[in-house]
């Protein structure tokens, strides 16, 4: 079963730091940039290519960037760092471009080192979903579960940093970098980070904990369902994604059968068998719908292989059809739910036409009584940039060393190696 939709990795173009600032003093620390972004570049033109092992490599070559070009903001804010040539790197917007796998994106130009920081951070809040995905898909360990949750709670919270520190862009930033687009996808997170706890609280899930309480978790998949639903809402005009969009209806049907599933066991075990039947009846036509039951195909679509994890590259190949475990486990969960549903039904039929003979109600009449959503997933704080790799207040005490012949570094000096 899909956790998280599968964003599409933006790639960028060359460029060097060396050639926009000249420094004698910081010379090692430009080229040490340049350097790791050089690493950045490379491994997301393999991520694109599939060429590559996992999503963990992506996470950590970003990571290790990124002290390195907040320093050089930093330095550039202080005056220490002057510019020779303006700063003008190329991204592939991942969001908001063409979705059409034959046509690849054009690369988006915008001279200010903010744009670049910006694109990396929106690459690193993306990779760590995609690892979140991969995680999961790996194993449903409880340690497996852990870190898929860790994984997407980051990202979250680095694209709550993003949206709530809009850097200096101009009038018209890049529409994938703007609050409107990037606060449905924090909504999205929180959704599937609701989903996660609902997947490991299913029957069909391998478990040692006690399973929790049915009235908990018919309200834990309403959260999810509202926080899918506020995403949809939220998406702009402009943040035209029908993939994200049938995604979204996809993951918020499903989220509603889960819910209708456990108010059943609930309603049952409080000795109302007649709202639990009707409870049954609207979980299996949610997944008879043509909306929940589509989601182990677009789930099938973006999964079961690897290039579409990573980006538009070989996705002819993998949206036609293709199989493998990933896809029969997605399947397997559909399936699964679509069957205990029918055999509860069953069960509370055979009770109620000769034990309780109560009345069933209207699909419609018990949608009134819905239980409200619970959050049990709080967000993280949110993400704060790295330490500054150099001591720019000291910068003159610096200088004085230079000029007699003291060697110069920074701290994080020659840690890509």
């Amino acid at each position: 079963m899909s956790v998280i939709f599968p964003f599409q990795l933006p790639t960028t173009g060359v460029f060097s730091f060396c050639n926009c600032i000249s420094s004698t003093e910081r010379y090692q620390l430009l080229a040490d940039t340049d350097v790791q972004r050089a690493r950045v570049r490379d491994v997301l033109k393999r991520a694109k290519r599939s060429n590559i092992q996992d999503m963990l490599e992506v996470v950590k070559t970003i990571e290790d960037y990124i002290p390195h070009v907040f320093t050089i903001k930093e330095g550039l804010e202080a005056g220490d760092l002057l510019l020779d040539a303006e700063i003008v790197t190329s991204w592939r917007l991942p969001l908001t471009s063409s979705h059409v796998h034959l046509v690849e994106n054009q690369r988006v130009q915008v001279p200010t080192i903010y744009f670049e920081i910006s694109m990396t951070l929106l690459t690193y809040a993306l990779s760590l979903l995609s690892l979140g995905e991969e995680t999961y898909q790996v194993g449903q360990s409880e340690e497996k579960w852990k870190q898929a949750t860790a994984h997407l709670l980051s990202a979250q919270a680095v694209l709550t940093y993003l949206s709530t520190h809009p850097l200096q862009l101009g009038s018209a930033p890049p529409l994938d970098l703007q609050p409107s687009t990037l606060t449905p996808i924090i909504k999205l997170i929180s959704g599937s980070l609701h989903l996660l706890v609902v997947y490991k609280s299913l029957p069909s899930t391998p478990s040692t904990s006690k399973p929790p309480p049915a009235s908990l978790m018919s309200r834990i998949s309403i959260y999810g369902l509202e926080q899918f639903s506020a995403a949809l809402s939220l998406l702009s005009a402009p943040f035209q994604n029908d993939a994200l969009q049938n995604w979204l209806q996809d993951a918020k049907s499903y989220a509603t059968a889960v819910a209708q599933r456990y108010m059943a066991v609930e309603r049952e075990s409080k000795g109302d068998v007649g709202s639990a039947i009707a409870f049954c009846v609207a979980a299996r036509a949610e997944l008879k719908s043509g909306t929940a039951a589509e989601i182990l195909k677009h789930s099938s679509k973006f999964l079961h292989k690897k290039p579409s994890v990573f980006g538009s590259s070989s996705a002819s190949s993998s949206s036609s059809g293709g199989g493998g475990k990933q896809k029969d486990g997605i399947q397997v969960n559909i399936r699964a739910l679509r069957s205990e549903l029918e055999d509860l039904e069953k069960s509370y039929r055979t009770q109620n036409d000769s034990v309780t003979f109560q009345r069933i109600p209207d699909v419609k009449e018990i949608k009134r009584n819905w239980p409200s959503g619970r959050e049990v997933v709080a967000p993280r704080s949110e993400w704060v940039p790295p330490k500054s790799l150099v001591d720019w207040d000291n910068v003159e005490d610096v200088v004085e060393e230079s000029r007699h012949g003291v060697k110069i570094g920074y701290s994080g000096q020659g840690q890509y190696y």
